[in-house]
């Protein structure tokens, strides 16, 4: 899809009204599994000297300035689309007009949560950073592909709706204390190993089946473009059906088990780095995470 061709999309979404499909994770998915980072990286950090809990208070900054990234402002959302640029981590933009990455902002939010003074403006930059840190943990953001499809009344990639199975990704995270004291990565570097999971998942086969998930999400052959749906185009937990293999058809199930364990483990991915995230915040503001 050529840039004019996004940009047409773009504003007759406007004049339709509609501005959910640039933005990945609804926000009730993104609260869900901040606070589920917040109590285990608490959890981790019981009894550590060098790791400072966050305080109920800091944990509802954080959740609130990340639902508010996640639902955006109107116009902003419409100009400030919330795509990865796998090729080189930086904005690239239709016209000048519309930002089709959110690089930009990214590194913004970077330098306001490592400069700013007041330890409230810094956890509203962290929550806000560590929206896009979740974003690339789905397929259709890291890959990317361009979810609005107005023409057929589809504004949003249906992997962005999966539930989130919140006992599944607490047991599966509980185990990660001790890595998560011997980090030091940088927000970018975690950004950048979110999303490089996060293709590697895509690229990898679907268990039992001639495919892999490609045949939801196919990547671009440059590393900088849109890539496309797969064969099994938009369905991600619907029953669909598509060629594979040397001629056979795959077949996957309303709500299959498959689709359950793939969104679990991008889940999981998306509440590991948002635990690294803090656990980077924490380590460098020690007096004030003391309080």
């Amino acid at each position: 899809m050529n840039k004019r061709c996004l940009l047409l999309i773009s504003l007759a979404a406007f004049e339709l009204g509609v501005s959910t499909y640039a933005h990945g994770y609804e926000s009730e998915i993104h609260q869900q599994l901040t606070f589920i980072a917040a109590r285990q990286f608490n959890a981790c950090a019981q009894g550590q000297p060098d790791m400072y809990r966050l305080s109920a208070l800091d944990t509802r900054y954080i959740v609130k300035a990340n639902v508010g990234q996640a639902d955006g402002n109107f116009f902003v959302r419409m100009f400030r689309w919330h795509y990865y640029n796998r090729e080189d981590q930086t904005n690239r933009s239709i016209w000048g007009i519309v930002d089709t990455r959110f690089h930009k902002h990214f590194d913004g939010l970077v330098e306001a949560v490592e400069k700013q003074d007041s330890h409230r403006g810094q956890l509203k930059s962290l929550g806000q950073l560590i929206s896009y840190i979740q974003k690339v943990s789905s397929p259709p953001n890291a890959v990317p592909v361009f979810s609005g499809r107005w023409w057929r009344f589809s504004m949003t990639d249906r992997f962005n709706r999966f539930p989130v199975d919140t006992a599944r990704i607490e047991r599966a995270v509980s185990s990660i204390c001790p890595e998560l004291q011997a980090l030091d990565s940088g927000y970018q570097q975690i950004l950048t190993n979110t999303a490089n999971e996060t293709i590697a998942a895509v690229q990898s086969q679907i268990f039992g089946l001639p495919a892999a998930w490609t045949s939801f999400w196919k990547l671009a052959d440059k590393p900088n473009e849109f890539g496309e749906y797969g064969r099994a185009g938009n369905q991600f937990g619907s029953r669909t059906q598509f060629r594979c293999g040397d001629g056979e058809r795959c077949l996957l199930l309303d709500r299959d088990p498959l689709y359950a364990d793939f969104a679990a483990d991008r889940h999981e991915a998306a509440v590991l780095a948002t635990m690294r995230a803090i656990m980077r915040f924490q380590m460098r503001q020690p007096e004030q995470a003391k309080q």
